[in-house]
């Protein structure tokens, strides 16, 4: 009898149809696409981000670099790729070695060092992994073997160049007649303490910056805002994929206590509601509140700023809009608190919180879940399995787990979730329950409407399947902008290893 369930109706072939003629893609920030060049028939292009995306090496010993190859048409996977990947600050080469990776994504454990006397800095940065038999020259990435870099790699705050270059696909002993050359960029976030001055006093506040650090932070308490400087340069606004700023504030700082919502200006323009998540589970004595503002938004803003070198920004409560939460039991006594922001507008991206409890209701941390989208005739537009291999799921290591899932039009949904395994263990049989959920509130600001605040910003898929489906012909699917490519390997439960505590969020 197998041991992986279909996600229900999660993958009926129904899915399959819609999501190849009309993807809709569930989001998470921290990563950055290369601009794909073309391979034989094929666009394609790699992504790479850190996983935690909020990686603090003062707080953190360990992150994980991933880099994914795929066709940015499907957006699915080049498989059996042989990578050679060089990091850099600045213009000083940190590291370099090839890796090859089955699956097409590579997932790299990084351990900042910072200790290093040698002028040549990649020289104190070592290897550790698997040769593959294959080719020799690289280290293997899997879901067994997962290759380890040691030495002055996100060991400091500011920007570094990941450049990636592809020196074979879709069969390991055959190489590219020539290398195909990608270059992002992962921003390790700079940390400030600063204070939030009111009647009774200052309220201390940490601010982490994956930009520049932050200026002129102050604090309105007749109005309860927050504005700050961010140094930026408007005309480079198409080059940056993101803007993000993180505030830790007390629990007990009385202007945001009873607060669930915010709205907010950049340089006086209104921002999505998408751009400001205000996260009140993760800490047990603080809040976060972020400010995150993407590539395609910083383009429309950029047309209608006058300060051609900063980004102002105000960030408000806005009370007229409650966050929606529902509790979802599952079967084998754990909990999630659903909660999401009701507003839409023409960014159709939906805020989601999901929190995770275990049987004795302490946070699940590093769990792994999977979900679909349905509307409200029953039809999946958005599936989201996380990981390929053995472990799939979406990883939540703090049992926290925030994403952007775009929704094609105001109306009822129904989300449909399975808890996969947790840590390293998938459960005996995957864990089934769904909530359904309306988006018909006020239209939020744009940046495309006028500002109403005064002046004072899927992973992939693999196919489960139930006793009762096991009969059933198996269909591929793609499923969203995180797909990978379905594998054809019989699916194995991995085997029994201890939890152990993955550093994403």
């Amino acid at each position: 009898m197998s041991k992986f369930l279909l996600l229900g109706a999660f993958f009926a072939i129904l899915v399959s149809s819609v999501l190849l003629s009309s993807p809709a893609y569930a989001q998470h920030h921290g990563g950055q696409a290369a601009p794909p060049i073309s391979f034989g028939d094929r666009k394609v292009t790699v992504s790479t981000w850190l996983d935690p995306s909020d990686f603090n090496p003062a707080k953190s010993s360990t992150a994980k670099l991933n880099v994914r190859f795929f066709d940015s048409d499907t957006n699915i996977n080049i498989d059996e790729v042989t990578y050679r990947v060089q990091i850099f600050s600045g213009e000083t080469l940190l590291a370099s070695q090839m890796f090859y990776d089955k699956d097409g994504e590579l997932t790299v454990k990084v351990q900042p060092k910072s200790e290093c006397t040698e002028k040549e800095v990649w020289r104190c940065t070592k290897y550790e992994g698997n040769k593959d038999p294959v080719v020799p020259s690289a280290l293997e990435s899997s879901s067994t073997s997962m290759p380890i870099i040691k030495g002055p790699i996100f060991d400091k705050p500011g920007p570094y160049t990941i450049k990636v270059a592809i020196i074979g696909a879709t069969n390991p002993k055959t190489q590219t007649a020539q290398d195909i050359e990608f270059e992002n960029t992962i921003n390790i976030a700079s940390q400030q303490t600063l204070s939030l001055p009111t009647m009774t006093g200052k309220t201390p506040v940490t601010v982490r910056s994956f930009q520049d650090d932050i200026e002129n932070l102050q604090f309105a308490e007749s109005s309860s805002t927050i504005s700050f400087d961010v140094p930026f340069h408007w005309d480079h606004a198409e080059h940056v994929p993101l803007v993000r700023v993180d505030f830790e504030i007390p629990k007990s700082f009385a202007s945001f206590q009873n607060v669930k919502a915010f709205k907010g200006t950049v340089n006086g323009v209104p921002l999505f509601a998408k751009d400001l998540i205000f996260d009140t589970y993760t800490n047990k004595d603080t809040n976060v509140l972020q400010f995150l503002v993407t590539g395609e938004e910083l383009k429309t803003i950029s047309k209608k700023v006058t300060d051609e070198h900063t980004m102002s920004v105000q960030i408000t409560p806005d009370t007229s809009v409650q966050l929606k939460s529902n509790d979802v039991q599952f079967s084998n006594g754990y909990k999630a608190t659903i909660s999401y922001d009701p507003r839409y507008d023409s960014s159709k991206d939906v805020a989601f919180t999901l929190v995770f409890f275990d049987s004795s209701g302490a946070l699940a941390k590093d769990i792994r879940y999977a979900y679909s989208i349905q509307d409200s005739k029953g039809k999946e537009f958005a599936v989201n399995t996380g990981r390929s291999g053995d472990l799939i799921g979406i990883p939540v290591p703090t049992g926290v787990d925030s994403r952007l899932i775009t929704i094609p039009s105001k109306g009822d949904y129904t989300l449909q979730m399975y808890l996969v395994g947790r840590g390293l263990i998938n459960f005996d049989q995957f864990v089934p329950a769904s909530v359904k959920f309306n988006i018909s509130e006020t239209k939020a600001t744009s940046a495309d409407t006028k500002s109403d605040v005064k002046s004072d910003s899927v992973k992939p898929t693999k196919e489960i399947k139930t006793d009762k489906d096991a009969k059933k012909k198996d269909t591929k699917k793609d499923t969203k902008k995180d797909t990978k490519k379905d594998t054809k390997k019989k699916q194995t439960k991995p085997k029994s290893k201890s939890d152990a505590k993955s550093t994403s969020k």
